[in-house]
């Protein structure tokens, strides 16, 4: 009996953690989605005004840091990423002009 007791208390407090680890994740990852949107919000509407994207953060009002969480890259006349990182290296979060869409998926932009 006190074994299951045991293997209960376990199991709960595992399936506790998993629950919140996956809880707060995602609902950090959709804050920053909503701020990222907001962001390309503003480098579209930089690009119809000016007639190009813009070189950086720093040319829509926003300050470029290096501790993030937002990156931009102008990939080419037309296309950019912006992306930001959740929890460290590797683990990033990417908008593909191209596609207008957010992804896990790192890539570069697909021909015409």
């Amino acid at each position: 009996m006190r074994r299951k007791t045991v293997f209960i208390f376990v199991l709960l407090i595992i399936t506790s953690f998993l629950v919140y680890f996956f809880y707060f994740n995602n609902t950090e990852e959709k804050g920053l989605i909503n701020q990222g949107n907001i962001i390309v919000e503003k480098i579209e509407s930089y690009k119809l005004k000016e007639g190009y994207l813009p070189n950086s953060l720093n040319d829509i009002g926003i300050e470029e840091k290096m501790e993030g969480p937002f990156y931009y890259t102008r990939w080419d006349s037309v296309n950019y990423i912006l992306y930001f990182t959740k929890s460290g290296v590797g683990e990033s979060m990417n908008y593909y002009s191209d596609t207008k869409e957010w992804s896990h998926i790192q890539r570069g932009f697909q021909s015409e």
